[in-house]
């Protein structure tokens, strides 16, 4: 990277080796070394460069991964259309790797770490680095995110979570008492943070990713002392974010974390006015369907005017503001298709053994 200022776009792909597998929920049920698991990741990867090159070109976009290789999904040649995009694959190691046994989810999301120290040794401090998760769907420009960069240095996304709700093991009044044990007195439960959203400049991302070595080290002697700890990536951001001043949230005006799931439904008439969507429970549906119409240069996905009409052709396979006939009718189907394979592969198993 250079000192020009230049905007960096950014997503991990982490793949868990065998006998080094997590839980993540609205994944997949196979296991999260396996090839099924992380072609679902590798299909969002596709979708968010995809997006965001359609939305901002003139971005410079990087695919930070741990994989030996990069797999094609099926007969998609996943190499050959980054290369045709401009996405630059940077294979760095996973190194803030927790013991095995120190939180059952999330494990490889730590990934995110090496992504904020890659960028801290790489990035120019009036760069601007955005760091998003790749169930994450652009709709608009990065332009409203980059004004915030310039003005706020580090942009966060408030989550808005309940002082009394678990989020991964703790409560944010747990999470309190974990800060004043640490010395940081707060008087009320902290802000929580969503970690799918690491946007700052350069010169701010190096600071971010020294108080991440900090907190990763407390952390981990923490739990090797037995005492309660900050379980996941995201509660050591939030930690930090708190600690340092950055809860000013202003990244909640453009981007959301949208649930569009029959169970858990969010979405609503002002997410269309959001730039980015993170779209979790669409890692199987939408996001799958949306990566077939990318997959075709002359889809709509490719030729649709940005803006408005953009905004809404993806909207209708998301399920914002609502989810309409057509989806629900495919996201049942791929329901039953899902089952039938999984019961196949059960009796596989019994015949083989």
């Amino acid at each position: 990277m250079n000192d020009s200022g230049s905007v960096y776009i950014v997503t991990g792909m982490c793949c868990d080796e065998e006998g080094q597998e997590s839980k993540y929920p609205q994944g997949s049920d196979a296991k999260s070394s396996s090839e099924k698991f992380q072609s679902v990741y590798w299909r969002c990867a596709v979708v968010y460069f995809a997006s965001s090159v359609r939305n901002n070109p003139a971005a410079q976009h990087i695919l930070f991964t741990n994989a030996d290789r990069i797999p094609n999904i099926e007969s998609f040649n996943t190499v050959e259309f980054f290369d045709k995009i401009g996405v630059k694959v940077v294979r760095i190691p996973f190194t803030y790797q927790p013991p095995m046994e120190y939180y059952p989810a999330f494990r490889s999301t730590f990934f995110k770490f090496d992504i904020i120290q890659y960028l801290k040794n790489h990035s120019a401090l009036n760069d601007r680095c955005i760091a998003l998760d790749s169930d994450c769907v652009w709709v608009n420009s990065a332009d409203r995110i980059i004004a915030d960069i310039e003005k706020q240095g580090l942009a966060t996304y408030d989550l808005y979570e309940p002082e009394d709700k678990k989020i991964s093991g703790l409560t944010r009044r747990e999470m309190q008492k974990i800060y004043e044990e640490l010395g940081y007195k707060v008087d009320e439960p902290p802000k929580y943070f969503g970690a799918e959203f690491i946007v700052g400049s350069g010169k701010h991302i190096k600071i971010l990713s020294d108080e991440v070595d900090s907190i990763w080290e407390t952390c981990l002697q923490r739990f090797a002392e037995g005492k309660t700890k900050l379980n996941t990536e995201e509660q050591m951001l939030t930690y930090i974010y708190n600690k340092l001043g950055y809860a000013r949230s202003s990244g909640n005006a453009y981007f959301n974390r949208v649930w569009t799931s029959p169970i858990i439904h969010t979405a609503t008439e002002a997410d269309l006015k959001m730039d980015i969507w993170h779209l979790p429970a669409e890692k199987g549906y939408g996001i799958k369907r949306i990566f077939a119409q990318v997959s075709n240069p002359q889809s709509d996905f490719w030729n649709l005017p940005l803006g408005e009409q953009f905004t809404k052709y993806v909207a209708g396979y998301v399920g914002i503001p609502q989810r309409n006939i057509s989806k629900t009718v495919l996201d049942v189907f791929d329901n039953r298709i899902s089952g039938i394979k999984r019961r196949l592969s059960k009796v596989k198993s019994v015949v083989s053994n």
